[in-house]
């Protein structure tokens, strides 16, 4: 059994930090311990929308470079959680630090200034705009505008650098999950938050997004990501959480939770 205090557990490529895992049962997310050097450490949350509460003491530790993602069920509240990291819902109690700074209901154009990025999962372009004045529009709080991101950016997604004219709704899903992912990078985010990449995706771009997103943590980005494709995404990541109905129901290293019966059967779909 993977300890939650360790949360770089198990690499993609199968190698181990802290020993080989028990992926025989999963942490019950009552008996983890929480990390005590998080970039990310969401306490006892309880979040919603006007009056209506969706999240329930939700914890949930992303450590420096660490590569987390969120699974369960529809209306699990999983969205909620990276919408409340980012001050878009009502905090009705519990705390959000990033950094060691107490970020909880900020706005968030404040949070990009903190190093959080945040893709969502819909309407994630400016579609009148070009593909170069997206990736403009993701640097606009640097009084001067950082080339050699721009060029990071080209180089780690190609495609865009071709189509840098071309007006952002014109392109393909996957090339504007592209320049979403390019945009929030372009201010070089120490947390980038993913909210159901894979959405709507056909099934052969979707691998290639995911090594895309391997790519951007190998480099030294921490990643947050709500996922539909949660077995794919257990596999990648060093790091999972399953939420129930607004509430934690279990945490360990991702292939831990992907050997428990129990996760497998009720969540993943055996």
């Amino acid at each position: 059994m993977s300890d939650a205090s360790e949360p770089t557990t198990e690499s993609r490529d199968g190698t181990s930090a802290t020993g080989t895992a028990d992926a025989s049962t999963a942490t019950d997310a009552t008996d983890a311990s929480t990390v005590d050097d998080s970039l990310l450490a969401v306490r006892d949350l309880d979040a919603g929308y006007g009056d209506l509460q969706i999240l329930s003491a939700v914890d949930l530790d992303v450590a420096d470079g660490e590569y987390v993602t969120i699974v369960g069920p529809n209306g699990a509240g999983k969205s909620t959680v990276m919408k409340s990291v980012f001050g878009l819902t009502r905090i009705f109690d519990g705390s959000i630090c990033f950094d060691g700074e107490d970020i909880t209901g900020a706005a968030p154009d404040s949070l990009v200034h903190h190093g959080l990025g945040y893709v969502p999962q819909n309407e994630n372009v400016f579609a009148g705009l070009s593909v170069r004045e997206n990736l403009e529009m993701g640097a606009y709080v640097l009084e001067k505008f950082p080339e050699e991101r721009l060029a990071d950016v080209y180089d780690r997604f190609p495609v865009l650098e071709e189509r840098e004219g071309q007006r952002a709704g014109t392109l393909s899903g996957g090339q504007q999950q592209m320049l979403a992912m390019g945009r929030a990078l372009m201010l070089d985010p120490d947390l980038l938050l993913l909210d159901e990449p894979s959405a709507g995706l056909a099934p052969d771009l979707v691998e290639d997004l995911f090594e895309r997103i391997d790519a951007i943590n190998d480099s030294g980005t921490a990643i947050l990501m709500v996922e539909q494709n949660a077995k794919e995404a257990l596999r990648r990541c060093d790091r999972g959480y399953v939420l129930v109905q607004g509430e934690n129901r279990f945490v360990d290293a991702g292939d831990a939770l992907l050997a428990d019966d129990e996760v497998r059967q009720q969540f993943l779909g055996g």
